[in-house]
């Protein structure tokens, strides 16, 4: 990719990266004067065509149009959206909420959200879609001396199918490749 999004929690501010010259190509407001967003993720679409961030203060994400650089949808998600993945046929848009302790899975073609699932512990945080849009990962912290799962979601039900114990403080959690299955061939 020749573009690469971060957000700016204490300027509530979306910023893109020209990759190719290593600065600054454009910054974003994120609020206006009557609300604060507190970014806390960016996901863009497989397209490059929309940007999606994660403003955890005002629990909604911010659909960005990148040609136009503007805000062209609000989505309502649960309280205190976190971070954001997208299935990668563009469908589906799930994020997870740290204060309302859920992940919402929302239809991007209504703009809707289709399921709030909760987590089964404190602390969710990151979000990782299968190659195949089955299922989506979730690392769960766990609060103080819990210990960290990975909740998987599937996309198909909207509903949770498993939790993992995997350790304190789970956070980070991507998918490396997907090896051909039987299921896969």
């Amino acid at each position: 990719g020749s573009k690469h999004y971060s957000v700016c929690g204490g300027d509530d501010v979306l910023v893109e990266i020209d990759a190719r010259t290593m600065k600054v190509s454009r910054r974003l407001p994120l609020s206006n004067g009557n609300s604060t967003c507190a970014p806390t993720w960016a996901e863009p679409d497989g397209t490059g065509s929309r940007i999606f961030v994660a403003c955890n203060k005002s629990s909604e994400v911010l659909m960005i149009d990148a040609s136009t650089w503007s805000i062209a949808r609000r989505i309502p998600m649960g309280d205190g959206v976190y971070r954001l993945a997208l299935t990668h046929d563009g469908k589906l848009l799930i994020g997870t909420n740290q204060r309302g302790q859920s992940v919402s899975i929302v239809d991007l073609a209504t703009g809707r959200e289709t399921a709030r699932l909760p987590v089964k512990r404190a602390g969710p945080s990151g979000i990782a879609v299968s190659p195949d849009d089955r299922y989506a990962f979730v690392a769960v912290t766990g609060a103080a001396s819990e210990q960290g799962l990975v909740q998987v979601i599937d996309l198909a039900a909207l509903e949770a199918v498993a939790a993992i114990d995997v350790g304190r403080k789970a956070g980070g959690i991507a998918f490396w490749k997907m090896e051909p299955g039987p299921a896969n061939r």
